[in-house]
Protein backbone atom coordinates (compact mmCIF):
# COMPACT_ATOMS: atom_id res chain seq x y z
CA UNK A 1 0.00 0.00 0.00
CA UNK A 2 1.18 3.58 -0.66
CA UNK A 3 2.06 5.66 2.39
CA UNK A 4 -0.92 6.79 4.42
CA UNK A 5 0.52 10.31 4.64
CA UNK A 6 0.31 11.58 1.08
CA UNK A 7 2.77 14.46 1.36
CA UNK A 8 4.93 15.12 -1.70
CA UNK A 9 8.12 13.78 -0.17
CA UNK A 10 6.65 10.46 0.98
CA UNK A 11 4.91 9.96 -2.32
CA UNK A 12 8.06 10.75 -4.30
CA UNK A 13 10.03 8.23 -2.22
CA UNK A 14 7.30 5.65 -2.77
CA UNK A 15 7.42 6.12 -6.54
CA UNK A 16 11.23 6.13 -6.78
CA UNK A 17 11.55 2.96 -4.74
CA UNK A 18 9.42 1.14 -7.32
CA UNK A 19 12.29 1.50 -9.82
CA UNK A 20 14.64 -0.10 -7.29
CA UNK A 21 12.30 -2.83 -6.02
CA UNK A 22 10.38 -3.71 -9.16
CA UNK A 23 8.50 -6.59 -7.53
CA UNK A 24 6.49 -4.11 -5.44
CA UNK A 25 3.85 -2.48 -7.55
CA UNK A 26 2.85 1.17 -7.28
CA UNK A 27 -0.85 1.19 -8.10
CA UNK A 28 -2.10 4.35 -6.41
CA UNK A 29 -1.24 7.40 -8.51
CA UNK A 30 -1.50 10.97 -7.22
CA UNK A 31 -5.07 12.19 -6.90
CA UNK A 32 -5.71 15.42 -8.73
CA UNK A 33 -3.67 18.29 -10.09
CA UNK A 34 -2.36 19.60 -6.75
CA UNK A 35 -0.79 16.24 -5.80
CA UNK A 36 0.82 15.92 -9.21
CA UNK A 37 2.15 19.48 -9.01
CA UNK A 38 3.64 18.83 -5.57
CA UNK A 39 5.23 15.58 -6.72
CA UNK A 40 6.72 17.06 -9.89
CA UNK A 41 7.96 20.20 -8.12
CA UNK A 42 9.77 18.20 -5.44
CA UNK A 43 11.22 15.76 -7.98
CA UNK A 44 12.64 18.76 -9.83
CA UNK A 45 14.17 20.21 -6.66
CA UNK A 46 15.88 16.88 -5.94
CA UNK A 47 16.91 16.42 -9.61
CA UNK A 48 15.14 13.05 -9.88
CA UNK A 49 12.56 13.78 -12.59
CA UNK A 50 14.14 11.22 -14.99
CA UNK A 51 14.20 8.58 -12.21
CA UNK A 52 10.53 9.27 -11.51
CA UNK A 53 9.77 8.67 -15.18
CA UNK A 54 11.78 5.44 -15.04
CA UNK A 55 9.90 4.27 -11.94
CA UNK A 56 6.48 4.90 -13.46
CA UNK A 57 7.46 3.14 -16.69
CA UNK A 58 8.95 0.24 -14.73
CA UNK A 59 5.56 -0.36 -13.11
CA UNK A 60 3.64 -0.17 -16.41
CA UNK A 61 1.73 2.92 -15.25
CA UNK A 62 2.58 5.18 -18.16
CA UNK A 63 -0.78 4.82 -19.88
CA UNK A 64 -2.56 5.87 -16.68
CA UNK A 65 -0.73 9.19 -16.35
CA UNK A 66 -2.43 12.49 -17.21
CA UNK A 67 -1.27 13.49 -20.68
CA UNK A 68 0.40 16.71 -19.48
CA UNK A 69 2.34 14.80 -16.81
CA UNK A 70 3.61 12.22 -19.30
CA UNK A 71 4.56 15.00 -21.74
CA UNK A 72 6.48 16.85 -19.01
CA UNK A 73 8.38 13.76 -17.87
CA UNK A 74 9.23 12.84 -21.46
CA UNK A 75 10.38 16.38 -22.26
CA UNK A 76 12.71 16.53 -19.24
CA UNK A 77 14.09 13.08 -20.03
CA UNK A 78 14.67 13.94 -23.71
CA UNK A 79 16.46 17.19 -22.89
CA UNK A 80 18.56 15.49 -20.22
CA UNK A 81 19.47 12.63 -22.57
CA UNK A 82 20.58 15.12 -25.20
CA UNK A 83 22.65 17.04 -22.67
CA UNK A 84 24.27 13.91 -21.24
CA UNK A 85 25.19 12.66 -24.70
CA UNK A 86 26.98 15.98 -25.11
CA UNK A 87 28.64 15.41 -21.73
CA UNK A 88 29.95 12.08 -22.99
CA UNK A 89 31.52 13.82 -25.98
CA UNK A 90 32.97 16.46 -23.68
CA UNK A 91 34.43 13.73 -21.47
CA UNK A 92 35.93 12.01 -24.49
CA UNK A 93 37.80 15.18 -25.48
CA UNK A 94 38.78 15.86 -21.88
CA UNK A 95 40.20 12.37 -21.40
CA UNK A 96 42.06 12.57 -24.71
CA UNK A 97 43.68 15.87 -23.72
CA UNK A 98 44.74 14.52 -20.33
CA UNK A 99 46.03 11.32 -21.88
CA UNK A 100 48.13 13.51 -24.16
CA UNK A 101 50.18 14.64 -21.15
CA UNK A 102 50.34 11.13 -19.68
CA UNK A 103 47.51 11.54 -17.14
CA UNK A 104 44.88 8.83 -16.65
CA UNK A 105 42.04 10.60 -14.83
CA UNK A 106 39.55 8.94 -12.50
CA UNK A 107 35.95 9.95 -13.24
CA UNK A 108 33.86 10.67 -10.15
CA UNK A 109 30.17 10.85 -9.20
CA UNK A 110 27.85 11.47 -12.17
CA UNK A 111 30.61 11.11 -14.75
CA UNK A 112 31.46 7.66 -13.37
CA UNK A 113 27.79 6.63 -13.27
CA UNK A 114 27.32 7.80 -16.85
CA UNK A 115 30.33 5.99 -18.29
CA UNK A 116 29.74 2.83 -16.23
CA UNK A 117 26.15 2.50 -17.48
CA UNK A 118 24.73 2.51 -13.96
CA UNK A 119 21.35 3.68 -15.26
CA UNK A 120 19.27 2.11 -18.06
CA UNK A 121 20.19 4.98 -20.41
CA UNK A 122 22.23 8.17 -20.25
CA UNK A 123 19.05 10.17 -19.73
CA UNK A 124 18.11 8.94 -16.24
CA UNK A 125 20.80 10.83 -14.34
CA UNK A 126 20.83 14.63 -14.11
CA UNK A 127 24.31 16.16 -13.91
CA UNK A 128 25.49 19.61 -12.93
CA UNK A 129 29.20 19.23 -13.70
CA UNK A 130 31.93 16.74 -14.57
CA UNK A 131 34.16 15.73 -11.66
CA UNK A 132 37.58 14.39 -12.63
CA UNK A 133 40.37 13.32 -10.27
CA UNK A 134 43.96 13.98 -11.38
CA UNK A 135 47.26 13.53 -9.49
CA UNK A 136 47.96 16.65 -7.44
CA UNK A 137 51.48 17.02 -8.88
CA UNK A 138 50.07 17.02 -12.44
CA UNK A 139 47.41 19.69 -11.84
CA UNK A 140 49.41 22.58 -13.39
CA UNK A 141 50.01 20.54 -16.56
CA UNK A 142 46.37 19.46 -16.70
CA UNK A 143 45.19 23.06 -16.45
CA UNK A 144 47.59 24.09 -19.21
CA UNK A 145 46.43 21.25 -21.48
CA UNK A 146 42.76 22.17 -21.02
CA UNK A 147 43.45 25.89 -21.43
CA UNK A 148 44.82 25.05 -24.88
CA UNK A 149 41.33 23.89 -25.93
CA UNK A 150 39.43 26.80 -24.46
CA UNK A 151 38.81 25.96 -20.80
CA UNK A 152 39.11 28.80 -18.31
CA UNK A 153 38.61 28.91 -14.53
CA UNK A 154 35.60 30.63 -12.98
CA UNK A 155 36.53 33.22 -10.35
CA UNK A 156 34.83 36.33 -9.02
CA UNK A 157 35.79 39.64 -10.58
CA UNK A 158 38.94 40.97 -8.99
CA UNK A 159 39.83 37.63 -7.41
CA UNK A 160 43.19 36.09 -8.30
CA UNK A 161 43.49 32.51 -9.44
CA UNK A 162 45.02 30.18 -6.85
CA UNK A 163 48.44 28.70 -7.49
CA UNK A 164 47.89 25.10 -8.67
CA UNK A 165 51.23 24.03 -7.17
CA UNK A 166 50.51 22.53 -3.77
CA UNK A 167 46.80 23.08 -4.21
CA UNK A 168 46.03 19.71 -2.59
CA UNK A 169 46.97 21.28 0.76
CA UNK A 170 44.23 23.93 0.43
CA UNK A 171 41.06 22.64 -1.26
CA UNK A 172 39.93 19.35 -2.80
CA UNK A 173 39.31 20.72 -6.31
CA UNK A 174 40.43 23.66 -8.42
CA UNK A 175 37.88 26.40 -9.34
CA UNK A 176 35.45 25.05 -11.93
CA UNK A 177 36.53 25.23 -15.56
CA UNK A 178 34.14 26.30 -18.32
CA UNK A 179 34.38 26.23 -22.09
CA UNK A 180 32.22 28.01 -24.66
CA UNK A 181 32.25 24.79 -26.68
CA UNK A 182 30.61 22.63 -24.00
CA UNK A 183 27.65 22.82 -21.63
CA UNK A 184 29.14 21.24 -18.50
CA UNK A 185 31.52 22.75 -16.00
CA UNK A 186 34.60 20.65 -15.21
CA UNK A 187 36.01 20.29 -11.72
CA UNK A 188 39.56 18.98 -11.57
CA UNK A 189 39.91 17.23 -8.21
CA UNK A 190 43.16 16.61 -6.36
CA UNK A 191 41.23 14.80 -3.61
CA UNK A 192 38.04 12.83 -4.28
CA UNK A 193 36.36 14.33 -1.19
CA UNK A 194 36.57 17.54 0.86
CA UNK A 195 39.71 17.90 2.98
CA UNK A 196 38.08 17.16 6.37
CA UNK A 197 37.29 13.68 5.03
CA UNK A 198 40.38 13.05 2.90
CA UNK A 199 41.60 10.34 5.29
CA UNK A 200 38.42 8.36 4.72
CA UNK A 201 39.02 8.11 0.99
CA UNK A 202 42.64 8.90 0.06
CA UNK A 203 43.30 9.84 -3.56
CA UNK A 204 46.25 7.43 -3.93
CA UNK A 205 43.96 4.55 -2.92
CA UNK A 206 41.32 5.62 -5.45
CA UNK A 207 43.96 5.68 -8.20
CA UNK A 208 45.41 2.32 -7.15
CA UNK A 209 42.05 0.50 -7.03
CA UNK A 210 40.43 2.18 -10.03
CA UNK A 211 38.75 0.15 -12.76
CA UNK A 212 39.67 0.95 -16.35
CA UNK A 213 36.68 0.66 -18.71
CA UNK A 214 36.95 0.11 -22.44
CA UNK A 215 35.44 3.44 -23.39
CA UNK A 216 35.73 5.27 -26.70
CA UNK A 217 39.43 4.62 -27.02
CA UNK A 218 40.39 6.95 -24.19
CA UNK A 219 42.28 5.83 -21.11
CA UNK A 220 40.37 6.76 -17.95
CA UNK A 221 39.46 5.00 -14.72
CA UNK A 222 36.39 4.60 -12.53
CA UNK A 223 36.43 4.26 -8.74
CA UNK A 224 36.16 0.70 -7.46
CA UNK A 225 32.63 -0.34 -6.56
CA UNK A 226 33.43 0.07 -2.86
CA UNK A 227 34.99 3.50 -3.37
CA UNK A 228 32.00 4.63 -5.45
CA UNK A 229 29.68 3.94 -2.51
CA UNK A 230 32.08 5.46 0.00
CA UNK A 231 32.37 8.60 -2.10
CA UNK A 232 28.58 8.91 -2.32
CA UNK A 233 28.16 8.57 1.44
CA UNK A 234 30.98 11.01 2.30
CA UNK A 235 30.05 13.68 -0.23
CA UNK A 236 26.28 13.52 0.14
CA UNK A 237 25.80 12.87 3.85
CA UNK A 238 28.94 13.68 5.84
CA UNK A 239 29.83 16.81 3.90
CA UNK A 240 26.68 18.24 2.33
CA UNK A 241 24.09 17.26 4.95
CA UNK A 242 25.91 17.09 8.29
CA UNK A 243 28.70 19.64 7.68
CA UNK A 244 27.05 22.07 5.27
CA UNK A 245 23.50 21.73 6.65
CA UNK A 246 21.97 20.87 3.28
CA UNK A 247 18.97 18.58 3.20
CA UNK A 248 19.49 14.99 2.15
CA UNK A 249 19.66 14.62 -1.64
CA UNK A 250 17.24 12.01 -2.96
CA UNK A 251 19.26 11.89 -6.18
CA UNK A 252 22.36 10.81 -4.27
CA UNK A 253 20.43 8.48 -1.96
CA UNK A 254 18.78 6.84 -4.99
CA UNK A 255 22.19 6.40 -6.63
CA UNK A 256 23.58 4.83 -3.45
CA UNK A 257 20.82 2.19 -3.39
CA UNK A 258 21.03 1.61 -7.15
CA UNK A 259 24.82 1.12 -7.00
CA UNK A 260 24.45 -1.20 -3.99
CA UNK A 261 22.13 -3.40 -6.05
CA UNK A 262 24.05 -3.13 -9.30
CA UNK A 263 27.49 -3.86 -7.86
CA UNK A 264 26.20 -6.42 -5.37
CA UNK A 265 28.77 -8.86 -4.08
CA UNK A 266 31.72 -6.92 -5.54
CA UNK A 267 31.36 -4.31 -2.76
CA UNK A 268 33.72 -4.84 0.15
CA UNK A 269 31.24 -4.00 2.91
CA UNK A 270 33.57 -5.02 5.79
CA UNK A 271 36.22 -2.63 4.44
CA UNK A 272 33.68 0.17 4.10
CA UNK A 273 32.34 -0.39 7.61
CA UNK A 274 35.80 -0.67 9.17
CA UNK A 275 37.04 2.50 7.45
CA UNK A 276 34.16 4.63 8.70
CA UNK A 277 34.39 3.14 12.19
CA UNK A 278 38.15 3.72 12.38
CA UNK A 279 37.71 7.39 11.51
CA UNK A 280 34.87 7.89 13.98
CA UNK A 281 31.99 7.89 11.47
CA UNK A 282 30.43 4.50 12.18
CA UNK A 283 27.17 6.01 13.44
CA UNK A 284 26.93 8.34 10.44
CA UNK A 285 27.47 5.40 8.08
CA UNK A 286 24.61 3.48 9.70
CA UNK A 287 22.42 6.58 9.66
CA UNK A 288 22.81 6.97 5.90
CA UNK A 289 21.87 3.33 5.37
CA UNK A 290 18.88 3.86 7.67
CA UNK A 291 17.80 6.84 5.53
CA UNK A 292 18.11 4.69 2.41
CA UNK A 293 15.98 2.03 4.08
CA UNK A 294 13.27 4.42 5.26
CA UNK A 295 13.09 6.48 2.07
CA UNK A 296 13.80 3.92 -0.66
CA UNK A 297 13.30 0.45 0.89
CA UNK A 298 17.04 -0.28 0.91
CA UNK A 299 17.53 -3.79 2.26
CA UNK A 300 20.99 -5.17 3.21
CA UNK A 301 21.68 -8.33 1.23
CA UNK A 302 25.37 -9.13 1.65
CA UNK A 303 27.60 -10.23 4.49
CA UNK A 304 29.42 -7.41 6.21
CA UNK A 305 26.88 -4.68 5.50
CA UNK A 306 26.60 -2.42 8.57
CA UNK A 307 23.66 -3.43 10.78
CA UNK A 308 21.06 -0.70 11.30
CA UNK A 309 18.43 -0.56 14.02
CA UNK A 310 15.83 1.73 15.58
CA UNK A 311 18.52 3.96 17.13
CA UNK A 312 19.86 4.82 13.69
CA UNK A 313 16.37 5.55 12.41
CA UNK A 314 15.62 7.72 15.43
CA UNK A 315 18.85 9.66 14.88
CA UNK A 316 17.48 10.67 11.47
CA UNK A 317 14.26 12.15 12.86
CA UNK A 318 15.38 15.73 12.14
CA UNK A 319 16.46 14.93 8.58
CA UNK A 320 13.16 13.16 7.86
CA UNK A 321 11.16 16.02 9.41
CA UNK A 322 13.05 18.49 7.26
CA UNK A 323 12.38 16.52 4.09
CA UNK A 324 8.71 16.04 4.87
CA UNK A 325 8.19 19.66 5.92
CA UNK A 326 9.31 20.81 2.45
CA UNK A 327 9.50 24.37 3.82
CA UNK A 328 11.18 27.11 1.82
CA UNK A 329 11.51 29.25 4.95
CA UNK A 330 13.25 26.47 6.85
CA UNK A 331 15.62 25.80 3.94
CA UNK A 332 16.40 29.52 3.60
CA UNK A 333 17.27 29.78 7.29
CA UNK A 334 19.48 26.70 7.25
CA UNK A 335 21.13 27.79 4.02
CA UNK A 336 21.90 31.19 5.57
CA UNK A 337 23.48 29.50 8.60
CA UNK A 338 25.55 27.23 6.36
CA UNK A 339 26.71 30.10 4.14
CA UNK A 340 27.75 32.23 7.14
CA UNK A 341 29.63 29.34 8.69
CA UNK A 342 31.37 28.47 5.41
CA UNK A 343 32.48 32.06 4.84
CA UNK A 344 33.80 32.44 8.38
CA UNK A 345 35.71 29.18 8.01
CA UNK A 346 37.21 30.38 4.74
CA UNK A 347 38.37 33.61 6.42
CA UNK A 348 39.83 31.58 9.28
CA UNK A 349 41.84 29.45 6.82
CA UNK A 350 42.86 32.46 4.70
CA UNK A 351 43.00 35.54 6.98
CA UNK A 352 43.81 37.78 4.03
CA UNK A 353 40.23 37.32 2.83
CA UNK A 354 38.91 39.43 5.68
CA UNK A 355 39.26 42.43 3.37
CA UNK A 356 36.34 40.98 1.37
CA UNK A 357 34.04 42.11 4.22
CA UNK A 358 34.51 45.68 3.01
CA UNK A 359 33.39 44.93 -0.56
CA UNK A 360 29.80 45.10 -1.81
CA UNK A 361 30.41 42.02 -3.97
CA UNK A 362 30.84 39.89 -0.84
CA UNK A 363 27.32 40.72 0.34
CA UNK A 364 25.70 40.45 -3.09
CA UNK A 365 27.24 36.98 -3.52
CA UNK A 366 26.05 36.02 -0.04
CA UNK A 367 22.43 37.00 -0.65
CA UNK A 368 22.47 35.40 -4.09
CA UNK A 369 23.68 32.14 -2.51
CA UNK A 370 20.62 32.04 -0.24
CA UNK A 371 18.39 31.39 -3.23
CA UNK A 372 20.15 28.17 -4.20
Amino acid sequence: MPPATRNAFRYLCWCLSRALVSSRACTDLPAGQSEWEGLLRLSGEHLVVPQLRWALREQGLWAALPAEVADYLDAVYTLNLERNCGCEEQLRELVTRLNGIGVVPVLLKGAAALIDGLYPTAGERMMSDLDVLVPANRLPEALHALAAVGYRPTVDAGERLPDPVGYDKVVHHYPALISSDWSCRVELHVHPVHLPFAGLLPSDEVFADGRQPDWRGGCCALPSETHFLMHNLIHSFLNNTLLRLQRVSLRQLFEFVLASQRYGGTIDWPKLHERFARHGYENECRRYLALAQECLDFAPQYAGEPAIDSRDRNANAWEIFRLEADSRGLEWTLNAAAQIRARLERVRREPGRIRMLTKARFYSNFFRSLGR
